[in-house]
């Protein structure tokens, strides 16, 4: 009991660091986005937004691998291996400096030849676009090699840390935008190299902060383990697979869109993703706590308390989304109009579709790490790759018939409800998982909460016309009845005491 109290009293410090560095981030972000939008215009925003999707093609590269190098890092951490962790990173960094390079070249052959042949960009913004996509590049390349040391970051649950470096990133690309709008020349070309100097200034204060307070974070070019990079590649392989279709899924439906619509909507898609980047970054602070914590349970052989953090974590997620949720959806358009004056067409409808969007993605994500914590991914990543490699297809055909834009918002969701299904198939082959359990315990209190969050902000929107009055009403009411909600429906007995007392405690304090 003290082991798992222990762990309990450490997620919810890391929890609380990740909500701190997020809570300063979102508002400095969301605020980066308006400035963004202005100093660039919708065109130029636009065009960001696609080159950075052609590079993000290629980042299923850098996920897979950094997925890969984090859970073997914690695991070894599990097991108290020092050598092995040594070992494992020195490794990993060379891994990831070959994977650069390969990265770099291909990208350089048919990231241009789509640039330059399929992809609407407008006339006389063709030189832009070829910077923006070099810079993108470097940019890459920064984070692959990077990933070791956050993944060590993460694993040794140094959330403070990591919160404020994420903190002084978000800070230091405001100042870029100060310095864009002071700026008379080309302003996207500008933003593509200042993106690169603060990526590599944040990759020099990993290694230095990682080389001095980890003992295996001393690259050696000469430490290359043959067996532990098959292993490591093995590992990859199959999740390349799984993150190969999750990329054609956002970042090459973002290309779809590009081509069938153009720029202008991939600006709409661009906003929308900003708000529901912030709002994942919000929620994932549970996957990334919780995330730990699983593997670690699962690395010393206590699979039960593994499960149960899991299924824990699914919950939360889902509970704290439906706070985000139900204030955006009833009030996007208010909520549009006054964070960036106008916003581009479309954005407030795809600003709803991209919350359930980010639903249907977190809601599966501690569930995901429990298979990964077991190591046996070969068949769940099958399974995985097949569902959502639908997704792009699917939007394809459905654009060529002439689909409205927002179609492929209504395929993803649909098809990643499907894939947590498929979810607890792989789970349950793999350990002792009772989807009768996680039904009771998750999806029952979740759904519960999902009916009635919505029955009093839909009912005020009703009755009070759109604008900033009912903005100012709707917003905190929603939240507050959300919250209602969400301890009457979605927690347990033993949770609301808990949260209780912790609430009383805190005001003690506070008097004291």
């Amino acid at each position: 009991m003290s082991d798992i109290s222990a762990n309990n009293k450490r997620i919810a410090k890391n929890t609380i660091a990740l909500y701190f560095r997020t809570f300063i981030t979102m508002i400095v972000g969301l605020y980066t986005g308006r400035v963004m939008l202005h100093a660039l215009g919708v065109d130029n925003y636009g065009i960001n937004n696609v080159v950075g999707s052609i590079v993000a093609m290629s980042s299923l590269i850098t996920a897979t691998m950094s997925a890969a190098i984090s859970r073997y890092i914690t695991y070894a951490l599990g097991k108290g291996d020092k050598d092995q962790l040594k070992t494992m990173f020195s490794t990993s960094v060379n891994a990831q400096i070959v994977m650069s390079i390969i990265a770099i070249v291909v990208l350089e052959i048919g990231g241009l030849w789509f640039l330059n042949t399929v992809a609407q960009i407008p006339q006389g913004r063709e030189m832009a676009a070829f910077w923006v996509f070099q810079c993108s590049l470097i940019s890459l390349a920064i984070g692959l090699v990077s990933s070791p040391y956050n993944a060590l970051l993460v694993a040794h649950e140094r959330m403070g840390i990591y919160a404020y470096t994420s903190i002084a990133e978000a800070m230091l690309k405001l100042a870029i935008c100060f310095i864009i709008l002071a700026y008379g020349g080309d302003r996207l070309i500008l933003l593509a190299i200042l993106t690169v100097l603060v990526g590599l200034g944040m990759r020099i204060f990993y290694g230095w902060y990682c080389g001095k307070n980890f003992y295996e974070a001393h690259y050696s070019p000469k430490i290359f383990d043959k067996g532990l990079l098959k292993e490591l590649t093995v590992f990859s392989g199959w999740n390349l697979l799984n993150n190969g279709a999750y990329t054609f899924a956002t970042q090459g439906v973002n290309m779809l869109i590009n081509v069938f619509f153009g720029v202008a909507y991939n600006a709409a898609r661009g906003i929308a993703n900003t708000v529901n980047a912030a709002v994942q970054s919000f929620v994932g602070n549970f996957t990334m706590a919780f995330s730990p914590q699983i593997t670690k349970s699962y690395a010393s052989g206590d699979k039960a308390y593994a499960i149960h953090l899991g299924n824990r974590g699914t919950k939360f997620s889902w509970l704290l989304m439906y706070i985000f949720i139900v204030p955006v959806c009833c009030e996007a358009d208010t909520l549009l109009r006054l964070w960036l004056g106008k916003a581009p067409e479309w954005s407030a409808l795809f600003l709803r579709f991209a919350m359930f969007e980010s639903l249907a993605v977190c809601s599966g994500q501690n569930l995901f790490r429990l298979i990964q914590s077991d190591g046996h991914v070969k068949s769940y990543t099958i399974h995985a790759a097949i569902t959502a490699g639908f997704i792009f297809p699917l939007t394809w055909i459905a654009y060529t018939l002439g689909a409205p834009v927002w179609l492929s918002y209504v395929i993803f969701i649909i098809d990643f409800v499907v894939l947590n299904l498929v979810r607890f198939y792989d789970i349950k082959k793999l350990m002792q998982f009772s989807i009768r359990q996680h039904i009771k315990e998750v999806i029952i209190p979740c759904v519960m909460v999902s009916i009635t969050s919505f029955i009093v902000p839909l009912g005020i929107c009703y009755y009070i016309n759109p604008g900033i009055i009912r903005f100012l009403v709707n917003v905190p009411i929603c939240v507050l009845w959300t919250v209602v909600c969400c301890i009457l429906f979605g927690l347990t007995k033993n949770e609301r005491n808990f949260i209780w007392d912790k609430t009383k405690l805190a005001i003690e304090r506070i008097r004291k």
